[in-house]
């Protein structure tokens, strides 16, 4: 592929959703070896067509909102991005903490009516470990188990 075919392609990505420069990198290594992918993702910088503020927002945003994510899961997901901590910092800014808790403890009650446990501390275990790999913290989920008994 030449590298105004493939320039064009990554406007024509861009343009639909957000993309983070890693992202970008990724796809013009897949189409072509022999492109600067760094000059090529840096015009695409220069003509706002990635903007690592933006995508980090968005993906912030929907993440939370939408997938029910918590904070730390979504933070490790932007630094295997390659976002800096600025950028992330700024992004994390947007959460609303009592909706998150919301969101939490209404996830964990559909997943305590579901779960099968002899006893009630593996019931709560299971909570827990549910909540945790969900990205919310342990004194999160910790606060909604005693909300729940």
């Amino acid at each position: 592929m030449t590298e105004e075919l493939i320039y064009s392609r990554m406007m024509a990505l861009c343009s639909r959703r957000e993309y983070c420069k890693a992202d970008i990198a990724a796809k013009i290594a897949a189409l072509s070896e022999e492109v600067d992918a760094q000059a090529m993702i840096d015009k695409l910088c220069a003509e706002r067509f990635i903007d690592e503020n933006r995508y980090a927002a968005a993906f912030v945003r929907d993440k939370s909102r939408l997938s029910g994510w918590g904070e730390m899961k979504i933070r490790i997901a932007l630094q295997r991005k390659g976002l800096d901590k600025e950028t992330i910092a700024e992004a994390m800014e947007q959460i609303d903490q009592s909706q998150q808790m919301e969101r939490l403890e209404k996830m964990m009650k559909a997943k305590s009516q579901s779960l099968k446990a002899a006893s009630s501390e593996e019931k709560r275990a299971k909570l827990l470990s549910f909540a945790v790999s969900r990205g919310f913290t342990y004194a999160q989920a910790d606060e909604i188990c005693k909300k729940l008994k």
